[in-house]
C-alpha cells in the first residue's frame, strides 16, 4: 500500500479565506518560514495522513487530466528535491491556486498545509496539500495545582471531526511524459463508496486538475441509479414508468454487449418526447457520453429484486420477471376517504399465498 511507511520531510502552513461579499479573492496569509514540528506532532500528522489516505471509502485514486504549465501537478513536481526556499515559494503558489479555485462564497476558508516526503516500500516521492477548516474547541491544562480549561478558536486537523480534504501527487517515474508515471490521490470526508460525486469539485477538479475515476462497476451502477431517477420523475403514467424500469433492468442485467452508452438506452426504450430531456439530464449529472464497460458486480441484489412502495408502510418485493409476468397493477379511483385524492392501486398476484414473515 502506497501510504504505508509515510515520511514527511517538509511542511509549510498558509491560510486561505472565504471570498469577499463582492466575490473577489481575499489574499491568503502566507507563512514566512517552514514549520518545525516536534517528534510528537510529526508522528500525529503522519498517522492522520496514513489513516485518511489508506481508507477505502473516502479516499480515491483519480485521473490526472490537467498537467501543463501553471497546473498543480507542474508546481508540485518542481518542489520534489527542491531547496527549502523554493519549496516555501512553491507552497505559496499552491495556496494562491486554492484561493482562486474557491469560486463560491459558501466555500469556507481554512489552513493550507503543503508537505512533501516519500511513501511506500519503494520510498516514492510525493507532494501533498491539505485544506483544513478551522474549528473551535476546549483544552484542559494544569497550571500549578489548578486545572484550567482554555477555549481555542483556531484548531484544525482534529481526529474527531474530519473537516479537511487532502490531495497527493505521487511521482513514480518522472522520466515518462506527463501524466504517466504520476498518480493522484484525494481524501474527502464527504465521499462514500456509492457516491463519489460528493467530493468537492472545486478541490479535485478546479484546484488539483483531476477527474473522478472511470470504471465499469461504478459507472454501471451510476447509470442504473440516474436512469431510474429520471424515469420516476417523468410525467409518464405509472404503468408506462414500470415498463421503462423493466426495460432498464433488462438493459443492464441481460444485454450481452460488453459495453453500453446512455444514448443507446434512450434511443431504444424512451418515448420520443423524453429522449432529449434524458440526454440533457445525464449530461447535467455528469454521466459520461462514452461507452461504459457493463459490470454489475457491485450491484448486489439490486438487480435480482424490485421493491415497490405504496403509501408510508406497504411494500411489495419480487423479482423483475415475476413482477412482469405474475403481478398486475392498475390505478383505481379512491372511495372518497380523506387524503385519498390521488387514487388507490389494485394488485392482482397470479399465485396463492404460501407464507408470511
Amino acid at each position: 500500500m502506497l501510504f504505508e511507511n509515510l515520511k514527511v520531510n517538509r511542511v509549510a502552513v498558509h491560510e486561505v479565506f472565504r471570498r469577499n461579499d463582492d466575490k473577489s479573492i481575499q489574499p491568503p496569509a502566507y507563512a514566512n518560514n517552514l514549520e518545525v514540528l516536534s517528534a510528537e506532532a510529526m508522528g500525529a500528522f503522519r498517522l492522520r495522513m496514513t489513516d485518511a489516505l489508506s481508507g477505502q471509502s473516502q479516499s480515491l485514486q483519480m485521473r490526472i487530466v490537467r498537467f501543463g504549465a501553471g497546473t498543480f501537478l507542474e508546481t508540485a513536481e518542481e518542489l520534489v528535491g527542491s531547496s527549502d526556499a523554493t519549496f516555501l515559494l512553491g507552497s505559496k503558489e499552491i495556496a494562491t491556486k486554492l484561493a482562486e479555485s474557491q469560486l463560491a462564497r459558501r466555500i469556507p476558508g481554512g489552513m493550507v498545509i503543503v508537505f512533501e516526503g516519500t511513501a511506500g516500500a519503494a520510498s516514492v516521492p510525493f507532494v501533498g496539500v491539505i485544506k483544513a477548516e478551522i474549528q473551535q474547541g476546549f483544552r484542559r491544562s494544569i497550571a500549578g495545582t489548578n486545572a484550567v480549561v482554555e477555549f481555542l478558536n483556531n484548531i484544525f486537523l482534529t481526529p474527531a471531526t474530519r473537516l479537511y480534504k487532502i490531495g497527493v501527487m505521487a511521482f513514480d517515474n518522472t522520466t515518462k511524459p506527463k501524466p504517466e508515471g504520476r498518480r493522484a490521490f484525494i481524501f474527502d470526508s464527504n465521499i462514500s463508496a456509492s457516491n463519489r460525486e460528493a467530493a468537492a469539485t472545486y478541490f479535485y477538479d478546479g484546484f488539483l486538475g483531476c477527474a473522478l475515476p472511470s470504471d465499469g462497476p461504478y459507472e454501471t451502477m451510476k447509470f442504473f441509479d440516474l436512469t431510474k431517477e429520471f424515469i420516476r420523475a417523468s410525467d409518464l403514467q405509472p404503468e408506462k414508468k414500470r415498463d421503462m424500469v423493466d426495460s432498464l433492468y433488462v438493459f443492464v442485467r441481460d444485454e450481452q454487449d460488453p459495453t453500453f452508452t446512455a444514448d443507446q438506452f434512450g434511443s431504444r426504450f424512451l418515448p420520443q418526447e423524453l429522449k432529449d430531456p434524458y440526454a440533457a439530464f445525464m449530461n447535467t449529472r455528469k454521466f459520461t457520453p462514452n461507452a461504459v464497460v457493463r459490470d454489475t458486480s457491485q450491484m448486489g441484489n439490486r438487480l435480482r429484486r424490485r421493491r415497490l412502495k405504496f403509501g408510508g408502510d406497504i411494500e411489495l418485493s419480487a423479482s423483475p420477471e415475476a413482477l412482469k409476468s405474475k403481478v398486475h397493477m392498475e390505478a383505481i379511483p379512491a372511495d372518497g376517504a380523506p387524503g385519498d385524492s390521488d387514487g388507490w392501486t389494485r394488485i392482482i398476484i397470479r399465485e396463492r399465498l404460501t407464507g408470511e414473515q
